[in-house]
């Protein structure tokens, strides 16, 4: 276990994923500066930069030593740190240019000494959802107000809906139809929510009951697995296993 101040950490979290999410919200529906990275569907804006300055800003003042590493920015390493942070300043980026409002700012942290993910936050604040946990606390979901905590899908549940993504890449793309096509005899439906960490987030509060997508980044996931694995999923992450990532794969 974890020696470092969890509850301390969490807070951080949730301020800098709030910070970062609102900076989202002021600019959402508004004109955007989009511009193309590593091929024409992967996008990044104005409104990505801003949050991501935004999230380091809190995170720089409130733990000054930390290691912080983020979706667009380059890594800043704290001389002496015992945390990094992994940003995602938007995930979902495609959803908000088109005003989807399925995307969130996510925020984790990892003890460094021991490797273990030890708090998140993701927050999706077009749909009013905070998400968030700390390594043995549980993990919490805030809603209009309420704070609950999560426990995942029902065990028993007959009809379930597999949540995943896809690749930038076509050839990627037409390979993982074939892996889903193999998948969905256990599935009644798919969805396809377009933000890695809203899918994993959502089998943790039982919406969906499988999340599983091929070459997701760190960034992606960081915050969202720790939160489905608190909340008694079992979770698989791209870390150990090179390609993929699952929240419940087996079930």
């Amino acid at each position: 276990m974890s020696s470092l101040n969890l509850a301390e950490l969490l807070d951080c979290a949730l301020e800098a994923a709030n910070t970062g999410a609102a900076e989202l919200m002021k600019r959402f529906g508004g004109p955007l500066d989009i511009q193309s990275k590593t091929s024409a569907e992967d996008k990044v804006t104005d409104a990505d930069l801003a949050s991501e300055q935004m999230v380091r800003e809190v995170i720089a003042r409130l733990r000054p030593e930390d290691t912080i590493s983020g979706e667009e920015f380059a890594e800043s390493v704290g001389a002496n740190a015992k945390v990094r942070w992994s940003i995602d300043p938007l995930d979902g980026t495609v959803n908000y240019t088109r005003g989807i409002p399925y995307f969130a700012t996510s925020v984790g942290a990892k003890d460094i000494e021991t490797g273990q993910w030890v708090a998140g936050a993701v927050v999706a604040p077009a749909l009013g959802l905070t998400y968030f946990a700390k390594l043995g606390g549980g993990a919490w979901l805030t809603r209009s107000g309420k704070t609950t905590q999560i426990f995942g899908p029902p065990a028993d549940r007959q009809t379930k809906i597999l949540a995943t993504g896809f690749s930038y890449s076509g050839e990627e793309r037409a390979l993982q139809f074939e892996k889903l096509n193999q998948m969905m005899p256990d599935f009644v439906d798919v969805r396809r929510m377009g933000s890695a960490a809203l899918d994993a987030c959502m089998v943790a509060d039982g919406t969906v009951d499988v999340y599983y997508e091929k070459h997701i980044k760190e960034h992606d996931w960081a915050a969202a697995l720790l939160i489905a694995e608190e909340a008694g999923q079992t979770v698989k992450r791209p870390e150990f296993l090179g390609d993929f990532g699952s929240v419940n794969l087996n079930q």
